[in-house]
């Protein structure tokens, strides 16, 4: 199996302390201001038990949709294994306001540091008391006008330090990159700089480059150099790692066979030897008894 990758200390600590874990003041609540950012859910809805709304019937949108939200949340979660305070989550509902149902966001992905314990249902602030660090949304032909121009205000108000926008489909229409990270910059965004290969970008919140490879999302370690393997190409690596156990063991069975085969073959040639020994010295005691 792939080893996990390390642990390394959280990249946000040395900010987190200062950032503020709640929404900036306002005259007016977030959710009036942006209201053209929010998730309105799709009924059916399922509610938990004070009422909020968890899941709908809004379906998958597209296959890289899922693979780029998944593999992200892998990731960071390898990434910080044996951490409790790291929680990484795909399609969970974010709500920014207590007692306001309808101040929900849906980012395709989020991480958040510094939360102990992992939400289930939804991520609510004054739970959790901790805005997300890092957020991307993979467009979609639906949904790219609303995470291009109505999300990124809401999102920067909120104080996340870092979005992400992923077209995977090139949806956009107002000629935008198909991987595009901002970073937050006093109250608004500015871009997140490219890495030293010039095949993607750095992001300063996961310590990880952000690049895109034959169309997926994918994510590099910044000191290896390496892309992190994706969920198939996880598979096809165990698989072979297994496939190269299984010859190992056969080769060293097969080698304790033939040591055995030839320690044996040994053994009868020395108990051959023995056994000649012991008839040539009774033939020669039976040859000096008769010349007496």
């Amino acid at each position: 199996m792939s080893p996990p990758l390390p642990s390394v200390p959280d990249p946000g600590a040395a900010v987190s302390s200062v950032r503020p874990p709640a929404p900036k003041a306002h005259s007016q609540p977030l959710s009036e201001i942006h209201a053209r950012a929010l998730y309105r859910p799709l009924p059916p809805v399922e509610l938990d038990d004070d009422g909020y709304p968890y899941s709908d019937s809004l379906p998958v949108e597209s296959r890289r949709h899922e693979q780029a939200r998944a593999h992200l949340v892998d990731v960071v979660q390898a990434r910080f294994v044996g951490r409790a305070n790291v929680f990484a989550a795909s399609e969970l509902g974010f709500y920014f306001e207590r007692g306001n149902r309808k101040a929900l966001v849906v980012p395709d992905a989020f991480v958040v540091f510094g939360v102990e314990a992992n939400p289930d249902l939804s991520y609510k602030l004054w739970e959790h008391h901790r805005v997300p660090d890092f957020v991307m949304e993979v467009l979609s032909r639906h949904t790219w006008r609303k995470d291009v121009h109505d999300k990124p205000a809401l999102y920067a108000d909120l104080g996340v330090r870092e979005y992400w926008l992923f077209d995977p489909y090139r949806t956009r229409r107002d000629g935008g990159a198909v991987l595009e990270g901002r970073r937050l910059a006093g109250r608004g965004w500015a871009p997140v700089a490219p890495c030293a290969t010039g095949d993607g970008f750095v992001s300063g919140v996961l310590d990880l480059d952000i690049l895109v490879a034959a169309g997926e999302l994918r994510l590099r370690d910044r000191e290896t150099g390496e892309i992190v393997p994706n969920l198939t190409e996880s598979i096809e690596r165990n698989k072979q790692s297994d496939k190269r156990a299984n010859e190992e063991a056969a080769r060293a069975d097969r080698e304790a066979r033939k040591s055995g085969l030839e320690a044996l073959r040994a053994d009868r040639e020395a108990a051959r030897a023995e056994t000649a020994e012991r008839r040539i010295a009774e033939l020669e005691a039976q040859l000096a008894e008769r010349e007496r």
